[in-house]
């Protein structure tokens, strides 16, 4: 590999990357465009493979260069962390935590979240982003977040994932339908019905867990509408677009109610998610306190601690590093 790789070279990459142009990537850079197409060359050199297809109406990622822009990010990422977390201990003041959030998370547990930070890092700063759980966990794996609450499982096996806990999903429909009447919904009017899901694309393991549950009792889905926030499927169901699937905890609109599937117990667990390469120790800290936020309220929302959840070993790291 070329020895002579620098970060500089990782920064160049990257800017072409994600401006599709030499040209573009080197006036974001202030460079000159041969000295960016040098630097391109040398680390493809270095790597014995193309990193992109050059074409006249733009420049896109080979295989290769989209697995190398994943570990790209990740070291200027790290980089960054380093520079900033020495320039903290200089200064005394903590950088900022970048954290996410799944739209489907309970709210309380990222109040918790906000809560925990603020009192265990006095004059912390929290940067937050509300996104899907697929897209939380690719940004957590390459650096662009410190951590994240998201629905589990997810697909970057690398992360460390705490489950939190654990709820279940029911189905949200309007409380003068009749069928809100009984006690519970007969699996027999679930395939017609239930019409509004969040869509795949925003927790693929998950939907294709939910898929395969229903079909094991001979139900096939077959959704109208995707949504990406609990909000919106709450206004579908009230302009009766069909039935839609919600966790327990959600805060219901007043027209609306949830009920279970005879016979079919589907739940999801939420979990807290970070980088191994992570320097806060804080981190696993805020896991434990969400963890004991769920289990002090396990019959209000049916909520209840997986027994994945952190363990006395992750305390024990956290004080030993602190």
């Amino acid at each position: 590999m070329y020895e002579g790789l620098e970060f500089r070279h990782l920064a160049s990459f990257v800017a072409v990357a994600e401006e599709c142009s030499f040209g573009k990537a080197a006036e974001r850079l202030n460079i000159a465009q041969p000295s960016l197409s040098a630097q391109i060359k040398q680390i493809e050199d270095g790597l014995r493979s193309n990193l992109f297809i050059r074409s006249q109406s733009g420049t896109s990622l080979t295989a290769p260069g989209q697995q190398f822009l994943v570990f790209a990010r990740k070291m200027l990422h790290m980089r960054d962390h380093a520079v900033r977390a020495t320039s903290s201990d200089q200064t005394g003041t903590e950088w900022p935590l970048r954290f996410g959030y799944s739209p489907f998370a309970d709210h309380r547990l990222v109040e918790e979240a906000f809560t925990g930070y603020r009192e265990l890092v006095p004059g912390g700063h929290i940067q937050s982003q509300s996104e899907c759980s697929a897209e939380l966990a690719t940004m957590v794996a390459d650096g662009r977040l410190d951590a994240a609450i998201v629905s589990l499982p997810v697909a970057q096996k690398e992360l460390y994932m705490y489950p939190i806990c654990q709820e279940r999903v029911l189905v949200c429909l309007r409380r003068d339908d009749p069928l809100a009447n009984g006690k519970t919904l007969l699996q027999s009017v679930i395939a017609a019905r239930l019409c509004i899901l969040f869509g795949r694309v925003h927790q693929p393991l998950f939907y294709d867990g939910l898929v395969r549950k229903f079909a094991k009792y001979g139900i096939e889905l077959h959704p109208s509408d995707f949504v990406s926030a609990p909000a919106e499927l709450q206004y579908l169901v009230k302009i009766g677009k069909g039935f839609g699937l919600l966790q327990e905890s959600t805060k219901l609109d007043p027209e609306l109610t949830m009920m279970s599937i005879a016979g079919i117990n589907l739940t999801v667990t939420t979990g807290f998610i970070c980088h191994p390469a992570q320097i806060r120790p804080v981190l696993p800290m805020l896991a434990y306190r969400m963890e004991k936020q769920c289990a002090l309220e396990p019959k209000v929302d049916g909520r209840k601690r997986p027994s994945g959840r952190v363990t006395g070993d992750d305390l024990a790291r956290v004080k030993k590093a602190s």
